[in-house]
C-alpha cells in the first residue's frame, strides 16, 4: 500500500491528536517526523512513537525531502509563517484555522497558494463531523427546502490558558470562526453585513489582554438570510456546541449537550454526563478530516474540500465582527 509520508508542526493538544491519528489511525499515512519548540513535548511523543524523527526547528523538518505532506498545528500566531514556508517547500498541507491573524496577510497567502498551485486543506473540522455532514446532505437533497435562518451556539466550559489566549486571535477568530464557516457552508453564499455585541462577563483576565468571553452576533448574508451566533467561554456546565438550521419546509438540528445517551434518575433529580471539551466532541471529526486529507493527497486532488479561499472569507467576516464589537454598530463587508 502506498502511504503519504507526513510531518506535524506543533505538539499541543490538537497537534498531538493529529500526529497520533497520522501515526496510528490512518493506514494510508506514515508519520515520519514531528516538530515543536518544546523538547519535553517532543520527548513525550517520541516515547510513544520511537520511529518518528523529532525536530525543534520546523524549517529543518520542511527540508526533509522524504516528507510529502505536513500538518500545521502550531500556535495560531505562527500559522501564516509556517504555511508560507510549507508552500515554498512544495509540501501538501493541512493547516489549522485560522490562516492568519491578519486579513491582508491571509490574502497574500491565498495569492501564493494559487501561484504555486499548492494543495492546502484547512482545519474546519465541523464540516467532517457526522452530524453536520448529515445536515448538509439533508439540505442539499431539497426535501426541507432552502435554509432560511441559522442559530449557532458555541460555549466553552471555561477560560483558556492566558498564554494561549494571548496568541489565539481572541474569541471571534479562535471560536466563532467555526460557526462563521458553517454558516457560509449551509447558506452557500457570503455575508454582507454583521452586527455584534459582547464583553467580559466572567473572566477579567481576558479583558486585561484585550479579549472578551461572550458575544452575540448577527450576520446578514447576500441572499438576505440571517444567522445568529452566540459564542462564549462561560458554560461552566460543560462543552456546548449546537446548530439549528431552519428551512422553508422544516429544520435540522445538530448537536446535543450530553456526552452519551445515559440518563441517571434519583428520587429527586435527573442527570446526564456533559461533554468536557472539543477534543471529545469532535474526536471522530478530527480523524475524518485527516483521513480525507490523506486520501485526497494520494488521489492527486488539485483542490482541497475546504481550502484557503474558505479561510480568507471566514476571516473577512471575523474581522468585521471585531470591528462591530468595537464600534457597537453594524459593519458592511
Amino acid at each position: 500500500m502506498k502511504k503519504v509520508k507526513c510531518g506535524v508542526i506543533g505538539l499541543g493538544r490538537l497537534g498531538t491528536r493529529h500526529a497520533t491519528n497520522l501515526a496510528a489511525n490512518i493506514p494510508e499515512a506514515e508519520l515520519v517526523a514531528v516538530s515543536d519548540v518544546s523538547t519535553a513535548a517532543l520527548d513525550k511523543f517520541v516515547s510513544v512513537f520511537p520511529k518518528v524523527k523529532a525536530y525543534t526547528n520546523y524549517k529543518e523538518m520542511l527540508a526533509d525531502e522524504e516528507i510529502e505532506a505536513v500538518c500545521i498545528a502550531s500556535s495560531t500566531s505562527m500559522h501564516a509563517i509556517c504555511l508560507r514556508d510549507a508552500i515554498l517547500a512544495g509540501k501538501k498541507i493541512f493547516c489549522e484555522k485560522p490562516l492568519s491573524l491578519d486579513l491582508a496577510e491571509a490574502k497574500a497567502l491565498q495569492d501564493l497558494q494559487q501561484e504555486k498551485q499548492a494543495f492546502v486543506q484547512l482545519g474546519f473540522m465541523r464540516r467532517f463531523d457526522a452530524g453536520y455532514m448529515t445536515a448538509k446532505k439533508t439540505i442539499e437533497s431539497g426535501k426541507l427546502g432552502a435554509p432560511i435562518s441559522i442559530l449557532a451556539i458555541g460555549r466553552d466550559p471555561g477560560c483558556p490558558p492566558i498564554e494561549f489566549a494571548k496568541h489565539s486571535g481572541g474569541l471571534v477568530f479562535d471560536m466563532a470562526i467555526h460557526d462563521i464557516d458553517l454558516c457560509r457552508w449551509f447558506f452557500g453564499c457570503e455575508a454582507k453585513e454583521v452586527y455584534a455585541r459582547g464583553g467580559v462577563l466572567l473572566y477579567p483576565q481576558l479583558g486585561e489582554i484585550g479579549d472578551i468571553d461572550h458575544a452575540s452576533i448577527s450576520i446578514l448574508f447576500e441572499n438576505d438570510k440571517i444567522a445568529t451566533l452566540e459564542v462564549s467561554r462561560n458554560a461552566s456546565y460543560g462543552y456546548d456546541i449546537r446548530t439549528e438550521i431552519v428551512c422553508e419546509q422544516g429544520a435540522t438540528f445538530v448537536g446535543q449537550l450530553k456526552q452519551d445517551p445515559t440518563v441517571v434518575l434519583s428520587p429527586h433529580a435527573m442527570s446526564v454526563n456533559t461533554l468536557p471539551g472539543f477534543l471529545e466532541r469532535f474526536r471522530d471529526a478530527y480523524l475524518n478530516e485527516m483521513q480525507i486529507f490523506v486520501t485526497d493527497v494520494l488521489a492527486g486532488k488539485k483542490e482541497a474540500r475546504v481550502g484557503v479561499a474558505d479561510g480568507v472569507a471566514s476571516m473577512a467576516i471575523a474581522k468585521a465582527i471585531n470591528e462591530s464589537l468595537k464600534k457597537n454598530q453594524p459593519v458592511v463587508l
